[in-house]
Formats: C-alpha cells, sequence, structure tokens
C-alpha cells in the first residue's frame, strides 16, 4: 500500500514518504520500535484498521529495494498502535488477493464499524459531495433520505466491503433503481451524455449552478440508475475502488459509468481546511442515523 494513517477508526490517510511519516509520528515510539541502527517503523492500514510495517522507509533497511517506501500488513498486535483482526486482514483490498474472504460481518462494536457509522452520520455532506464529484450525479435530499434509511436498514457498516473511502458508493449498493427525474447531472459528463440519446429524456440548465442539468422528460420516461457491485484493484501499491454505474431508461441499460475512488482522494475531501458544512445535510443524516 502507498498510504497508511496513526489512528484506529480515523479515516485520514496520507502518502508513505519519511516526511510525512514523521510528521505525524514524530519518529516515537510506539510506532517506531528497536534500537542500535536496526528501527522497525509501525503504521495503520486505512483500510482495515490493522498493523502495518512501512518498508523502505529508511534507505539503509536491507529490505529497502523498492524505489519508493510500501505498507505491508504485520499479523500480530503492535502495543500502542493496534490489535490484529484476522478477517479483516483477510477482507482488506490490501490483502494477499489468493486468501478466502470471510462471508461474515464486522462486529458492531467493532471499532471500524463504529468509525464508518459515525463518519457517515456526521460527515454525510461531505460524504455527499464526494458522491456527487465522483458519479457526475447530483441528488436532492428525498433521494438522499431514501438511500439513508436502506443503509440503516441494511446495517451496511457492518459489511467488509464498506471501507473509510467507499462510503460514498456504498451508500447506493444493492439499492433497487434510484429515479433520475427531477435529479441533475454533470453537464457534459458520461451521465448526461447518455442520457441525451435517450427518446423522452431532456436535459435542462438550472439557475444555481451551469455545472449541471436538470434531468426532466417529455411523456413518462423512468430514468434511473444503479450501482454495481465494486472492484478493488491495487496497481504499484495504489488501491483504488471502481464501481459500475447503470444508467437506464425504461428498463433499457443505456450504457455503464466506472465510478471509481481511492483512499488519498478521499481523505483529502473530508479534511479539506476550507470546508464550509452544510447543515441542511448534516441534519438529514442525523435525523435517519441518531445522535
Amino acid at each position: 500500500m502507498d498510504v497508511f494513517k496513526t489512528t484506529v477508526g480515523d479515516n485520514r490517510a496520507w502518502p508513505i514518504s519519511q516526511e510525512s511519516y514523521y510528521m505525524h509520528t514524530g519518529g516515537l515510539r510506539p510506532f517506531v520500535a528497536g534500537g542500535d541502527g536496526h528501527f522497525t517503523y509501525y503504521a495503520v492500514c486505512p483500510a482495515c484498521d490493522n498493523p502495518i510495517q512501512l518498508v523502505g522507509l529508511n534507505r539503509m533497511e536491507q529490505d529497502a529495494k523498492p524505489l519508493r517506501p510500501y505498507g505491508r500488513h504485520v499479523r500480530k498486535d503492535v502495543p500502542g498502535v493496534a490489535l490484529y483482526d484476522e478477517d479483516a486482514y483477510l477482507s482488506c483490498p490490501y490483502s494477499d488477493p489468493g486468501y478466502d474472504r470471510p462471508s461474515g460481518l464486522r462486529r458492531p462494536s467493532d471499532p471500524t464499524s463504529l468509525a464508518l457509522y459515525e463518519l457517515m452520520r456526521d460527515r454525510f455532506d461531505r460524504i455527499e459531495y464526494a458522491w456527487r464529484l465522483s458519479s457526475g450525479i447530483w441528488l436532492g435530499g428525498k433521494p438522499l433520505r431514501t438511500a439513508l434509511r436502506g443503509w440503516r436498514e441494511n446495517k451496511a457498516w457492518l459489511n467488509y466491503g464498506s471501507t473509510y473511502c467507499n462510503l460514498p458508493q456504498m451508500l447506493f449498493l444493492g439499492h433497487p433503481e434510484q429515479s433520475l427525474y427531477g435529479q441533475c447531472v454533470r453537464n457534459g459528463g458520461q451521465v448526461s451524455e447518455l442520457l441525451r440519446q435517450a427518446d423522452g429524456v431532456r436535459l435542462e440548465p438550472v439557475s444555481f449552478t451551469r455545472g449541471y442539468m436538470k434531468v426532466t422528460t417529455t411523456r413518462f420516461v423512468a430514468a434511473t440508475f444503479t450501482v454495481g457491485v465494486p472492484k478493488a484493484q491495487v496497481i504499484d501499491q495504489h488501491l483504488t475502488w471502481t464501481f459500475l454505474m447503470g444508467i437506464n431508461v425504461d428498463g433499457r441499460q443505456l450504457g455503464r459509468v466506472p465510478v471509481s475512488t481511492d483512499p488519498e482522494w478521499f481523505s483529502n475531501i473530508i479534511d479539506r481546511p476550507d470546508w464550509h458544512d452544510n447543515q441542511r445535510l448534516l441534519d438529514l443524516a442525523r435525523d435517519v442515523l441518531g445522535d
């Protein structure tokens, strides 16, 4: 993996580098262990909250073969950093793809479960923004409330497939078709280009932004979207989740749009320093998910 974090239950992830690691750990115990010139550098996996070791961080290490440092799981407890969870490791997209994935769910009391629920509830305005950027679909309050209710009823935060970076897309996974009528789609984006080809569907400008168009119809037409099962892919230590979103009209799929996310991209959105809270969306999430 090419990102790390320092706290279990935290959604923030940082690129692995000497500068970043020492900035966030101070180079202090329990993250740095050993002595006599032989040190081991620990952190937390951004996806599964298990302990990891950073390899190649110090160019004097014997196994510092790669050009860039990377993280690998440590299959044991690292006191003061993280406790090891076997099921979480086996389900982690960074783990060996040859392992069988567990079919069960996280425990409700699991730190990752609790953190994912709190992230959806307390940062929902940022999650909606991440969804809008990645999908090109700007949804109103009613469909967002429906999606949150489904997420709550399905206890989706217990699903091992839910991680800190794919919550915006997992919010819609497994739902029946979601109506696009009256919603907005990015002007010039893949979704709008597919809808322009459909007979009976019309895109109209809106007054609050030039970047999006409102989906309307000239006759009774059902324009919808669905979100399919994601695929996690790690290339050169970098994780990307890709969901295929189906765009449909009257039960016929016009095409599938890839919707992607990765830990660093999502972390940058969640932790934007210039963010202004959208209280309407935060109130909506708290109304559905509770305090």
